[in-house]
């Protein structure tokens, strides 16, 4: 089996929110020896707000998706992550 990279834009609860504080809670949210946290890019979203691009390797396995997409719902200081892409990695 190989790995996938999954992409999300997770959304922060308010433009007060520091950034890199919602890097380190995606990355500390991720469950251990499913995911890990490859990049993370603080863009601009709309109205002054940022978004957080997150860039997950997962193994590939049945389940891991469904586990990172719920740890994400409930990262500290974030209102919610959305489903970009996912690609399989060589």
């Amino acid at each position: 089996m190989g790995q996938i990279l999954l992409k999300y834009r997770v959304m922060p609860e308010g433009i007060e929110v520091d950034m890199a504080q919602l890097e380190k809670n995606v990355a500390a949210s991720l469950p251990a020896g499913v995911a890990k946290l490859s990049k993370a890019t603080a863009v601009p979203f709309a109205f002054g707000m940022k978004a957080l691009l997150c860039s997950i390797i997962v193994e590939d396995v049945e389940g891991n998706n469904d586990k990172v997409e719920e740890a994400l719902l409930s990262v500290p200081l974030a209102q919610g992550a959305e489903f970009l892409e996912a690609g399989r990695l060589m």
